[in-house]
């Protein structure tokens, strides 16, 4: 098996050199193209003669297989996985465990492949993050050309252990600023539910003339978690992350919803921000009917006179003309009146800026809500928190799926003896292409001479 692996080695040089070599002048894509699909079909092949040796050295072992209960039962069975690379085929041997009185594929075990799995991880991985922008179809037609079904994708996602954003060392600063709000999302038996959102960072800086960026974001949502709990793990980040008592100030920026507000009790000495976007929607749906007193509100916000803004929706009840309208400028009135003390601190603190609507839009409604779909509970939890990780700048992994348990010493032992007949693999054989043999030394003769000569420098 070793000589095979070899002689393949040697097969996919040559017909690497062939490519550049061809009589016939070949564009650079014709060249792309030809030499993906070589090194495709070379990495297969040696994959498949890697389990291939594995197996044949657990076959081998007799006085190890017998120790641990294991009688042949079918050899060659064969096995199909999708990988990045293509098909990956390979035979393996069916055994007998007479100690746990069932049937099993050691070998599959030794190269960490669980029985149902049809799809590698990293492929499974690539996916997974695929997923996270595009609907599960797509996913599949991105990566596998359509090969798998849109339920493996999901299954896949399912498949994921908990996604959690390593902490960086700590660091000092004086404000740090809090945004959250809320996505709502359609589920598939026709309700609704919200998902929320926090995000922590450093300030906001410019990047252009309309478009701002939060320094150092760092995003905390989940479905299906009550707000306390979410609250926190926001409070636990922060006490890891930076100096937690040399923080003079921590801004809560929010729309006035009462989970929002529920971050003052957690974070201690926090403030709350009623954010600018909610109180103009706010204002603009209260005064639609009478706009001429848009700009009183405005006016009487700014200066913080509650009693002015009190006589002036006073005056809009006076002057309603509908039930409906009495009652949106009713709950205007209760609005800046419920959140009077997250309006009035942007008059004497430089609270920084909020980007809560567009931070949702960009973590979240992208992918969950802006689109006519409909979520099962258990979907919309994985896939609110695979947004969150990858928007956090994480990407999933083969890692980052659950494994069963590890292979036994014995099969780690099989694994460990095909590693050392593979490092006595050499490049001896490089010496018989003629380009090689003739001697003259063209950027060709360097080129297989490097690779001659990093073999020998491996070994």
């Amino acid at each position: 098996m070793k000589d095979i692996i070899q002689q393949n080695m040697m097969n996919f040089i040559e017909k690497v050199m062939n490519v550049f070599t061809n009589e016939k002048a070949l564009m650079l894509d014709e060249m792309e193209g030809t030499l993906k699909t070589y090194c495709n079909e070379f990495i297969l092949s040696a994959l498949s003669n890697y389990i291939e040796m594995i197996d044949e050295q657990i076959k081998e072992n007799k006085t190890e297989r017998r120790k641990n209960g294991l009688a042949i039962h079918k050899n060659y069975e064969e096995r199909t996985l999708l990988t990045e690379f293509g098909q990956l085929k390979f035979k393996r041997t069916y055994y007998m465990n007479k100690h746990m009185n069932q049937y099993e594929y050691v070998t599959d075990k030794a190269v960490g492949l669980e029985g149902y799995e049809r799809v590698s991880l990293n492929l499974a991985a690539d996916l997974v993050n695929h997923a996270a922008d595009v609907s599960y179809a797509k996913s599949s037609k991105y990566v596998t050309d359509g090969n798998i079904s849109r339920q493996t994708v999901m299954n896949k996602i399912r498949q994921i252990n908990d996604l959690k954003t390593e902490k960086p060392g700590k660091k000092t600063i004086k404000k740090l600023y809090i945004s959250a709000d809320e996505d709502h999302v359609s589920m598939q038996k026709g309700s609704g539910t919200i998902v929320p959102l926090i995000t922590i960072y450093e300030g906001v800086e410019k990047v252009s003339k309309n478009r701002n960026k939060c320094i150092e974001p760092l995003y905390f949502g989940k479905y299906g978690t009550k707000s306390e709990d979410l609250w926190e793990e926001v409070f636990d980040w922060i006490y890891e992350r930076y100096e937690y008592d040399s923080i003079e100030d921590i801004y809560i920026h929010g729309d006035g919803a009462s989970w929002i507000k529920q971050g003052l009790s957690t974070l201690h000495g926090s403030k709350y921000v009623l954010d600018r976007y909610h109180l103009n929607k706010a204002i603009m749906r209260g005064t639609g009917a009478q706009p001429e007193f848009r700009e009183d509100i405005y006016e009487a916000i700014a200066k913080a006179d509650k009693e002015e803004i009190e006589g002036t929706i006073k005056n809009m009840m006076l002057n309603s003309s509908s039930e409906s309208e009495t009652k949106r400028i009713n709950e205007l009135r209760k609005y800046i009146l419920n959140n009077w003390d997250g309006i009035k601190i942007r008059l004497t603190e430089d609270c920084g800026g909020c980007c809560a609507e567009g931070q949702v839009s960009h973590v979240l409604s992208a992918r969950l809500s802006s689109r006519p779909m409909g979520w099962s509970k258990e979907g919309l939890k994985r896939m609110t928190a695979l947004r969150v990780y990858i928007a956090n700048k994480n990407k999933v992994v083969a890692k980052n799926f659950k494994r069963e348990s590890k292979a036994e010493e014995f099969i780690e032992r099989a694994v460990n003896d095909v590693k050392s007949k593979l490092r006595r693999v050499t490049p001896d054989s490089i010496g018989n292409i003629e380009v090689i043999r003739q001697g003259k030394v063209t950027p060709l003769f360097r080129f297989l001479k490097s690779i001659e000569n990093e073999g020998y420098a491996y070994r």
